[in-house]
């Protein structure tokens, strides 16, 4: 947005500061380059393969003219020019003209070869001619044709009728088939012409380099704002209405609001947009004292508002308020935030954003020129794309390569988050991050900015069985982690332990790397503690579960995650039972569901027999309740209602009014069985524990040798049909060293190779 002509208020057309100046012998000419992601249009994105991108080179001549202007540029590599999409645009991406790529039959031409040329002249407000170029039949530069005539004063399009502002454009599509990471050149070309002079000038544009990323979007659960400097990105808060300069906004000059002010190429830091400190944004436009330049919104800072997409209420002089950043941008492309930031994480993905709101609703001119544009607020002979103006467009970049654009940033009243997410390489640990004006200039590119976060996309762990769980001795304890993911980095886990309350953690030594699976739009694996059986030392021990994206990260505090709940183990002797004993429980499958069935001894009345069922044999739930006033030796009857689709656990919690104790688990499955084993705890120590599934009831044979082949121990026992706890114990004895331990029943036989660890 730029300052006025001195003409009444009402007939202010709003538009982008010219230069108040007489006509000199050489004319002020300012150029810059840019582009814009047509495939992702309004709502920003990453470049992707197959994307259309159109680049644009504006230039702006005020106080004068210039001649022998023409443009020329090459269509970068790993892209293809798309036929027929050479145009001069408006400052506002409007076609003012359009040409075709052949030869010699208007002023532009297209090589196959990959170069193109554009000669450029405007015309007459009244629509008459001015020297144009003449038709292209070549992309050298200074070759005939000369090249047009811009004319500040006279030509169109232009605003306030002393500045016109023209670019050439082409567009290309990123081939398909590019592997992601693979980098786009858009080179700089450049502009041509003579300012009032026989002395050949030329201006060549910024060239940037693009990466291809996939679109991901944000992490929905970014934590961590505070790798960027200036108050984690926020701006601070304070009592007067301006603020200080800041060291992230290096493009642009600060000022102080003013009616008039932050011009072209300036900024201001403040908690209240409005020059006077009004605090009603409903207040009239235009209005010369309450806001700046006439038109921009009356508006407070975004950070911490209640509602994000209104931000908050600006606050009236004295009072405290948040800071945010308000810019008025000029023609040349700029850096509006930039700042290097190091202690980043190895392979992690960091969202880069930041929330932006247009400010101004009418600072749109007419883009064809119509001196009519002078009509007042709005402007019914307004032809730009809206009343706004030129939108600002913004370019995420990191170490100088552009990653996002925002796409146009259109005046809706809110605020807007834009931002993608990056991940570091193998050893990064720092980098250059950048917000750059894309946008060409002219009337409107007035935005203001806030909440500039560099955060942690966050995995979520989930412990089982949390936060506690009461084991009965000698029963076999299973503890596991799902862990969900946005990205498939977190991989590497370990257990961590604590014996105080969690003041203190050590590593178990228990650690593995998942293999993520894509699951409802998250990447979920799970981490198993393997299978230990309770005692005495368990009491009050706390376990948690460490996860990172390399192993060197799992030691960084910074660069890890853990659980922010624990599982707590608790023993009890479940030896002490009621006086009701169960002698025999079992089940089996009858019409899809699990039909239970257990016989007592010595009941006494009262009994109450608590059925329970599990899906993982550690979290329990309870399915059924059975009350029996019978004494001595009874049989009972249970079945499930829920249908027996995948392998189910039950056990039954026998209690009186005085004490409760538990039946053993048994296992009943949907389909048969096969015979395997699960929960193996490997290495081992003084003893060998394991859960062995069987097809039938029957006896079986565990024998354990060594590396020859020669038995060091065997174990002949009774299994039952589905699950079974089984384990080997006195084995603190043996060398460590490898094992083979084989399990048969029937003619089925299983091996396993076992490692016991030292002392």
């Amino acid at each position: 947005m730029k300052t006025y002509l001195p003409v009444q208020p009402l007939l202010l057309c709003i538009c982008l500061l010219a230069l108040l100046r007489k006509a000199e012998a050489q004319a002020t000419v300012q150029t810059g380059k840019s582009y814009v992601n047509i495939t992702k249009g309004l709502n920003g994105g990453t470049i992707e393969p197959g994307d259309t991108l159109e680049i644009r080179a504006t230039i702006a001549v005020s106080a004068g003219n210039i001649t022998r202007v023409h443009y020329v540029d090459t269509i970068p590599a790993n892209t293809t020019y798309i036929p027929g999409s050479l145009k001069i645009l408006t400052n506002e991406g409007l076609s003012f003209k359009s040409y075709s790529d052949a030869s010699g039959d208007d002023p532009a031409y297209f090589n196959p070869a990959g170069y193109l040329r554009i000669n450029l002249g405007s015309t007459y407000n009244n629509g008459g001619a001015v020297n144009p170029g003449g038709n292209c039949t070549n992309t050298t530069p200074w070759a005939a044709p000369d090249g047009g005539t811009i004319q500040s004063n006279r030509g169109r399009p232009s605003f306030f009728g002393n500045t016109c502002i023209l670019s050439a454009s082409f567009r290309v599509q990123v081939n398909t088939g590019l592997a992601y990471g693979t980098l786009i050149n858009i080179r700089g070309g450049s502009f041509y012409f003579r300012n009032n002079s026989t002395v050949n000038q030329s201006r060549p544009c910024s060239p940037y380099q693009a990466a291809l990323k996939a679109n991901a979007g944000l992490c929905p659960n970014a934590i961590g704002a505070n790798a960027v400097i200036d108050y984690g990105g926020t701006f601070g808060s304070g009592f007067t209405q301006n603020r200080a300069v800041s060291a992230i906004v290096p493009g642009f000059i600060r000022q102080n609001v003013a009616t008039g002010q932050p011009n072209d190429g300036y900024y201001c830091i403040v908690n209240n947009l409005s020059p006077s400190g009004n605090t009603d944004p409903n207040s009239p436009i235009p209005n010369g004292t309450n806001r700046v330049h006439s038109v921009w919104d009356i508006m407070g800072d975004h950070t911490g508002a209640t509602d994000p997409l209104t931000g908050n209420l600006p606050v009236a002089p004295g009072a405290n308020g948040g800071y945010f950043v308000a810019i008025n941008a000029a023609y040349a492309n700029s850096n509006a935030i930039q700042q290097t930031i190091g202690g980043l994480c190895p392979n992690t993905y960091y969202e880069f954003s930041a929330w932006f709101k247009n400010v101004c609703e009418y600072c749109g001119c007419d883009s064809t020129g119509d001196p009519s544009y002078n009509n007042g607020i709005p402007n019914t002979s307004f032809n730009g794309p809206d009343s706004s103006g030129v939108n600002p467009n913004l370019t995420f970049v990191i170490d100088g390569v552009d990653y996002y654009t925002s796409g146009n940033l259109k005046y809706t009243g809110q605020w807007v988050k834009k931002g993608f997410v990056y991940l570091t390489g193998p050893a990064q640990t720092s980098f250059t991050i950048t917000i750059r004006n894309n946008a060409a200039g002219g009337g409107g590119n007035d935005w203001a900015i806030d909440d500039v976060t560099l955060a942690t996309c966050t995995p979520n762990l989930d412990l089982q069985p949390s936060p506690s769980m009461q084991v009965c001795m000698r029963q076999a304890v299973d503890m596991f982690a799902n862990i969900r993911c946005y990205f498939p980095n977190y991989i590497h886990w370990r257990w961590e332990r604590s014996t105080d309350g969690g003041a203190t953690w050590s590593n178990t030594g228990v650690s593995g790397t998942g293999n993520p699976q894509l699951n409802a739009g998250e990447y979920e694996y799970r981490a198993e503690y393997p299978t230990f059986l309770a005692d005495s030392s368990i009491d009050n021990v706390r376990y948690r579960i460490r996860i990172a994206s390399t192993v060197a990260n799992l030691d960084n505090n910074s660069c890890s995650f853990v659980a922010g709940t624990h599982i707590q183990l608790t023993s009890q002797d479940c030896a002490v039972l009621p006086l009701t004993d169960i002698q025999a429980f079992s089940g089996k499958q009858v019409n899809g569901l699990a039909n239970l069935q257990w016989t007592t001894n010595n009941e006494i009345p009262g009994t109450i027999f608590e059925i329970e069922s599990s899906d993982n044999r550690t979290h329990f739930t309870k399915v059924g309740t059975m009350q029996s006033d019978l004494s001595g030796v009874n049989t009972y009857h249970f079945t499930d209602p829920a249908p027996l689709t995948r392998d189910r656990y039950y056990r039954i919690r026998i209690r009186n009014e005085k004490t409760f104790g538990y039946s053993k688990i048994i296992m009943l499955s949907n389909g048969d069985m096969n015979f395997a084993i699960k929960s193996l705890v490997n290495p081992f120590r003084e003893r060998i524990n394991f859960e062995l599934i069987t097809p039938g009831d029957g006896p079986a044979t565990i024998v354990l040798m060594d590396t020859y082949g020669r038995p060091v121990k065997q174990m002949n026992i009774q299994v039952q049909k589905g699950f079974n706890v089984l384990e080997l114990t006195k084995l603190d004895k043996l060398p460590a060293g490898v094992y083979i331990m084989q399990v048969q029943q029937q003619e089925q036989v299983i091996t396993k190779r076992l490692i016991k660890s030292g002392p």
